[in-house]
């Protein structure tokens, strides 16, 4: 039987699955292991050890490591500690970590350390953290808050994410219009029309997917006019879009979009598009298409015709 400092020691090994095998053994003996893997964690000279230790630390789940594991997310010198710090904070639940969580986002160096912090973040519920992060943190950190209130679908920020929806960096703003796509509320709409003229097709592209999540009436409105956007992905997440909003009042420009488009992969989806809206003024619609389209288009309409409407197609090769 190994004992307790013996494991911790071969956390350190060269050899992976010695490392690993050290660092379960530690997890199940469970609170005994607690002080020496503090030990390891506070004072180990090898930081190969010290995120071994946070990690077994998050596994066994006790609260004595909250401090020790704040300590090392802030302090420690290696950013593989930090980062599995974060996690292990994450993992015992102890709302005493937030404040600790965002310093770490809002300051720490590695990019990696500050997403990890942000999920534990997300993890913990923490919107009113990341609305003050939203309202005084830099660039980055402005960035990474806009997500995590996104994935809270926050809609009490929903105004205040949306103040940066014309912001100078093009990720931001990117990120804003996801935000607001999760927040699945109506009121998202009319806030991401900004976004269908911004100067990047990235952000068009985002605001195509995010009316998609939103959905309605209005969201299919926003939608149409990107239909004829400049950018070929712009094109194809809109066409796409307007099949998952399911909205009757797209089928005219999809069938349009059928026929007309340039872009054969973007006449296929629109062909899948008239299918997921399911009205059956679209069926001979399809039907010609899978007699004048070429290939690729011809096989989404088929689809649609077979999986939404029933309509069988033979052999599949254009005759109905």
């Amino acid at each position: 039987m190994q004992s307790l400092s013996e494991l911790v020691r071969m956390l350190g090994s060269d050899d992976y699955f010695e490392r690993q095998s050290a660092a379960w053994k530690l997890v199940e003996v469970g609170g005994e292991a607690v002080e020496p893997l503090l030990e390891a964690l506070e004072r180990g000279p090898d930081p190969q050890v010290r995120f071994k230790a946070a990690w077994a630390l998050g596994k066994i789940g006790d609260r004595r490591a909250l401090d020790p594991l704040t300590r090392a997310l802030l302090e420690d010198e290696d950013p593989s500690v930090r980062e599995w710090a974060a996690s292990s904070l994450e993992a015992i639940g102890n709302l005493r970590a937030i404040p600790a969580l965002a310093k770490s986002l809002a300051s720490d160096q590695s990019r990696d350390v500050r997403l990890r912090s942000t999920l534990a973040l997300v993890a913990f519920g923490a919107s009113d953290t990341f609305t003050v992060l939203l309202k005084e943190g830099d660039l980055e950190t402005k960035q990474m808050a806009v997500v995590g209130l996104g994935r809270l679908r926050c809609t009490e920020s929903i105004e205040m994410v949306a103040s940066f929806i014309e912001d100078d960096d093009t990720e931001l703003r990117r990120r804003v219009v996801w935000s607001l796509g999760e927040m699945r509320t109506p009121e998202s709409a009319p806030l991401l029309l900004p976004a269908l003229k911004d100067q990047s097709h990235v952000v068009r592209m985002t605001a195509a997917k995010s009316l998609a999540t939103v959905g309605g009436e209005e969201a299919c409105r926003m939608a149409l006019s990107l239909v004829e956007d400049e950018h070929p992905q712009v094109r194809l997440a809109t066409v796409t879009a307007l099949g998952e909003i399911g909205h009757k009042d797209a089928l005219e420009r999809l069938v349009e979009v059928m026929f007309g488009e340039d872009d054969e992969e973007i006449r296929g989806w629109a062909a899948w598009s008239l299918g997921e809206i399911g009205d059956l003024r679209a069926v001979e619609h399809l039907q010609e298409a899978c007699v004048k389209c070429p290939s690729t288009v011809r096989e989404k309409a088929l689809d649609s015709l077979e999986q939404v409407f029933g309509i069988g197609t033979g052999d599949r090769k254009g005759e109905i």
